[in-house]
């Protein structure tokens, strides 16, 4: 297998306020820092909904027309990687080798990639609701369509920590933030999975622009082996790859929550330590157009997963994407390679 680890120099990025429970941020951008950086801090006034596919956003990250994400469960890169249907996926499409959670247990690594930070929550408590910006939020007040979906969630809004034991509220990040809480039209738009099937049969305009992805307890892998997890993901997998949403600029990210037994982490400028982290997890990168097989070796995290999002479409950069590296190295031929195993 041919892997290229690439550590480019990282720029400087602008950096948002501070982020804390129950505070609301406030926009600081980096003394020094150019323009352009303060543009990928505050969003680019250029950015809009209607960017042609294949357009550039924002760091290299192309403007996606559509954004799919999925968050499985507790597995290790390792462990992910020996899993005969995960490692079939990763040899199918493009993998990034060196991808780091944020934190332990599971709530911290959802917020980290909805709003930027871990809000210092270290346990995946039901009623510690945080005050701030986040994805979601974002995306409605730059009028892009989006929608998060869960498997065994009741109904739209249902705020409820668990449901049916199958749905843990733990796995919906949005639930967590204020603001979507408190706002009926921020709360519809988390919807119980049924939903996003039909949409993916029709056309693409039908389907959000950004799509969040929560399977059940089973499916994730959290409370099934991960033979389990690999069938109903490469099911999943399938139903979003043909979908003309898809089809029309799209691009599927699929990473896990945490690792197994690591505390790994990825700091600023993108170096590897073993401790204040959730250890390595696979990441999948799933877009027309990628080749079969492409390994990148960019040290990244969940915050830059969420940096490549907002870079895709223009939005403020939140908490610590502010200093992740986005994962453009996926889109340049020069930073990924093909697979030769």
């Amino acid at each position: 297998m041919g892997v290229m680890s690439v550590h480019p120099p990282r720029r400087l990025r602008a950096r948002v306020g501070s982020v804390v429970v129950s505070v609301t941020l406030g926009l600081g951008i980096a003394a020094g820092a150019s323009a352009s950086l303060a543009s990928r801090a505050s969003g680019s006034a250029s950015a809009r909904a209607g960017r042609p596919a294949g357009s550039v956003g924002r760091a290299g990250v192309p403007a996606f027309r559509h954004v799919f994400v999925v968050m499985m469960e507790n597995l290790s890169y390792a462990g992910a990687m020996s899993t005969p249907g995960l490692a079939a996926l990763a040899k199918r499409y493009a993998l990034a080798t060196d991808y780091y959670a944020a934190s332990h247990p599971s709530l911290p690594n959802y917020l980290a990639v909805t709003g930027g930070s871990t809000f210092g929550i270290s346990s995946d408590c039901t009623d510690c609701y945080v005050k701030a910006p986040n994805l979601l939020s974002q995306l409605v007040t730059r009028k892009i369509p989006v929608g998060a979906y869960f498997e065994g969630l009741p109904s739209a809004c249902d705020l409820a920590p668990y449901a049916g034991g199958n749905y843990a509220g733990k796995h919906n990040p949005f639930r967590y933030f204020v603001d979507i809480r408190t706002s009926r039209k921020l709360c519809r738009l988390l919807q119980p999975a049924a939903r996003l099937g039909p949409l993916l049969k029709g056309p693409a305009a039908g389907v959000p622009r950004v799509v969040w992805f929560t399977p059940n307890l089973c499916n994730d892998g959290h409370d099934c082996p991960p033979s389990t997890a690999a069938a109903w993901l490469t099911r999943f997998v399938g139903e979003v790859t043909t979908s003309a949403a898809w089809k029309d600029g799209g691009v599927l990210f699929v990473t896990w929550d945490e690792s197994e037994g690591s505390n790994a982490a990825v700091v600023p400028p993108g170096r590897v330590v073993s401790s204040g982290g959730g250890g390595q997890v696979m990441m999948l990168v799933i877009a027309p157009g990628l080749r079969r097989g492409l390994r990148v070796g960019v040290a990244y995290n969940h915050y830059s997963l969420l940096a490549t999002i907002e870079d895709a479409f223009g939005l403020p950069l939140l908490g610590h994407a502010t200093s992740a590296t986005p994962m453009s190295a996926f889109f340049s031929a020069k930073t990924a390679v093909r697979s030769r195993s």
